[in-house]
């Protein structure tokens, strides 16, 4: 049977490192964020258990989340970064989301 244009490609295998360090990437990001969150969520609770106005500094952190999730899915799809590989997509957004909260989650555990 000859091959057509139409013939479905060969699915190529992912390059393992690039998994991995995808995983580890992400998995620093993750736990940078679950510890900020907790910090933010504190916060919170103290400022209303002290009666004080809380809601303008949330939601500067919610803005803040926001904006930072909506940058990381633009460059997901940007024309240069979508030629690449699913893993080499997902480890170089790793790499670009993980050094500012795991440096914030630092900071605010060393306080």
């Amino acid at each position: 049977m000859p091959a057509t244009p139409f013939a479905p490609a060969r699915p190529v295998p992912p390059n393992k490192a690039l998994v991995v360090a995808s995983v580890l990437l992400w998995a620093l990001t993750g736990l940078s964020l679950a510890v900020i969150g907790f910090f933010v969520l504190m916060i919170g609770v103290w400022g209303m258990a002290a009666g004080e106005d809380v809601t303008r500094p949330l939601l500067q952190v919610a803005a803040i989340v926001v904006g930072a999730a909506l940058v990381g899915a633009l460059l997901y799809v940007a024309p240069g970064v979508r030629r690449l590989s699913r893993e080499a997509r997902l480890t170089l957004l790793g790499a670009l989301a993980c050094p500012a909260p795991l440096v914030l989650a630092a900071h605010l555990m060393t306080l």
